[in-house]
């Protein structure tokens, strides 16, 4: 069903309990100082790899908790693969309904990360072992049925709105009632054990940017916003992406950042800048901005802002390009002027900090 079709303004104004918010808005990023940036980046790393961990529940398999990346290549094109639950749920399935949501927090101006939140919830749930569970990957109604409710939980937790269930009810065309969506509520939220404050990628964009310092990027005040703006589309197109899902949303963050960055160029954003900025998460989180996952989630979501959108996203400044099937690759930082006039390249770094044994490395020249 498409909301767009059966749901019109008057029924949404209608059904709609507007609920005035007495908390204030979140701050933004940029209200957010580097030491609470770097608790909360804490806390969200622990919960994202222990109680907010998903399993890769279309394989069936009980005791997976990620999906491997061996490559580049290893993820798998949705709308190309083949159920592999033994039910009839897939990728393509989570897809639609993803957008479905989309479609229903754009046409009520709900945040969009309210759809995030509500996959993320789904995730979980499927990756449950309860019956309810395990009937929600085996027949299409109930996955429909879940997903509809999760969107309605995250909406009821984190937007000024709530939508009423008569509502759901109605978008449904009859194939739910409000009983259905209240009886999958507390099913969802019981196997969820009331855990409803995990991280999300854009959660992690906003925490990452706070260790952007204003001096990297004196000559044009719209380069955080364009960071955010770039990185928070690949984020939700992330939300809608199955093996995605099953990386860490630190992961994603990184890797929709660097992306980001890479579409800006140099001149406004300086290399420098760039990785002192990189320097700066590195050392306050401990995470890798070149690791071999985030370098996986890189190459996935350019291709998923392409799909999306119809163009690819520029990368146009080449200093930290995604990383080919070699052992390492070389950062070519912009030329300097010596004394004479002439050009000479600044001093090639051997060791790279976030180089480990056996690993992917990423080093400048």
């Amino acid at each position: 069903f498409q909301p767009q079709h059966c749901v019109k303004q008057e029924i949404c104004k209608m059904m709609l309990k507007i609920i005035t918010s007495k908390e204030e808005d979140a701050p933004s990023h940029s209200a957010i100082s580097r030491a609470d940036a770097t608790d909360r980046i804490a806390v969200m790393l622990e919960q994202e790899s222990t109680a907010y961990k998903c399993r890769d529940y279309l394989a069936g398999d009980e005791h997976t908790s990620s999906i491997s990346l061996p490559s580049l290549t290893g993820l798998n094109q949705p709308n190309e693969h083949k159920p592999q639950h033994k039910g009839c749920i897939d990728r393509v399935c989570r897809e639609k309904m993803a957008r479905w949501c989309y479609q229903v927090t754009d046409f009520c101006k709900f945040r969009r990360e309210a759809v995030a939140i509500s996959m993320s919830f789904l995730d979980r749930f499927l990756s449950s072992s309860s019956p309810r569970a395990q009937k929600a990957l085996s027949s299409r109604k109930e996955f429909q049925l879940a997903s509809m409710t999760t969107l309605y939980i995250s909406v009821k937790l984190f937007e000024p709105m709530v939508i009423d269930t008569e509502l759901l009810a109605t978008i449904s065309q009859g194939c739910y009632d409000e009983k259905d969506i209240n009886d999958m509520e507390k099913d969802i939220l019981n196997d969820l054990g009331w855990r409803m404050n995990g991280p999300i990628v854009h959660d992690f964009i906003s925490h990452f940017l706070a260790f952007l310092s204003m001096s990297a990027y004196t000559y044009d005040d719209e380069v955080e916003t364009i960071l955010l703006d770039i990185a928070r589309y690949q984020a939700d197109c992330s939300t809608m992406d199955y093996d995605l899902s099953m990386i860490k949303q630190s992961d994603i963050a990184l890797a929709a950042l660097l992306n980001s960055m890479e579409g800006i160029d140099e001149k406004v954003f300086p290399a420098l800048s760039r990785f002192e900025f990189l320097l700066i998460i590195s050392d306050q989180t401990g995470l890798n901005p070149f690791s071999h996952d985030v370098n996986v989630a890189r190459a996935r979501l350019l291709e998923l802002f392409k799909n999306n959108l119809g163009y690819e996203l520029p990368q146009i400044a080449n200093l930290t390009p995604v990383i080919s099937k070699k052992k390492e690759i070389v950062i070519q930082k912009p030329k300097r002027l010596n004394s004479t006039g002439s050009t000479s390249s600044p001093v090639s770094v051997t060791k790279h900090p976030y180089q480990r044994k056996n690993s992917q490395t990423a080093k400048c020249a």
